[in-house]
C-alpha cells in the first residue's frame, strides 16, 4: 500500500516542474544576457523546478524538506515584496508557491 500522501507529493511535484520549466528557460536567457538581475528573480523557479524533479524521483527526504523551506521562504517574501511595493500582478502566484511549498514540506 502506497504511503499516506505520496500521491499528493507526485502531483505536487508535477505542478513544480510544470511552473519551474518556464524560469529555466528565462534563467539561461537572462544568464545568456548577463542581467543579473532577471537570474535572482528566476532562482526560485529553478529552485521549484529542481524540488519538483527531486520529488519524482524519490530523493532524500532531508534536501527535498531543505529546499521546500527555501522556496517556501522565498515565495512568502516574494509575496510580500509584492504586495508591499503596491502591484498586484504576481501576488496570487507567490502565495500560491508558498503554500504548495508548505504542503510538500508537510506531506513529506
Amino acid at each position: 500500500m502506497a504511503k499516506k500522501g505520496s500521491f499528493t507529493k507526485v502531483l505536487i511535484s508535477i505542478v513544480f516542474i510544470a511552473l519551474g520549466i518556464g524560469h529555466v528557460a528565462q534563467a539561461l536567457e537572462h544568464l545568456l544576457n548577463l542581467d543579473l538581475n532577471g537570474v535572482l528573480a528566476c532562482s526560485l523557479g529553478v529552485l521549484m523546478f529542481v524540488l519538483g524533479v527531486l520529488g519524482l524521483f524519490r530523493a532524500s527526504i532531508k534536501a527535498c524538506r531543505v529546499i521546500a523551506v527555501i522556496v517556501c521562504v522565498l515565495s512568502a517574501a516574494s509575496f510580500v515584496v509584492t504586495l508591499i511595493g503596491g502591484s498586484l500582478a504576481g501576488i496570487t502566484t507567490t502565495l500560491v508557491w508558498a503554500i504548495l511549498a508548505w504542503l510538500y514540506f508537510d506531506i513529506s
